[in-house]
């Protein structure tokens, strides 16, 4: 598995913050966290706890799919796609049948 990227999920916190008129103070009053720790997670440069990032994506409305790995149900075709292009040819039909065939033993499994 990739390891999280904290600057890009730092990005997304703040964009979100803003979108929702908040200052990093009222955040970090909401969360009772500091600002600064708050200031640290938006610059990637503060590693937060499974919790905190909970707490957050919560406070901002935000999918923790999207906050911690950048995916959402907008952009899954583009992530998707990004993958199939880094594949060589010779191998996407497998690729596409693999992730068709994991798909359907989920689906199984929840019926």
């Amino acid at each position: 598995m990739d390891k999280i990227d904290y600057k890009e999920m730092g990005k997304r916190i703040k964009q979100k913050r803003k979108e929702l008129n908040l200052t990093q103070e009222k955040l970090s009053e909401i969360l009772e966290i500091s600002p600064t720790y708050i200031s640290e997670i938006e610059r990637g440069t503060g590693i937060s706890s499974l919790a905190t990032i909970t707490k957050i994506a919560n406070v901002l409305n935000l999918d923790l799919d999207y906050l911690i790995l950048g995916i959402s149900n907008t952009n899954i075709d583009k992530t998707f796609s990004n993958l199939l292009e880094r594949i060589p040819k010779k191998d996407q039909k497998l690729f596409i049948s693999l992730c068709e065939n994991i798909a359907n033993t989920f689906i199984d499994k929840n019926r």
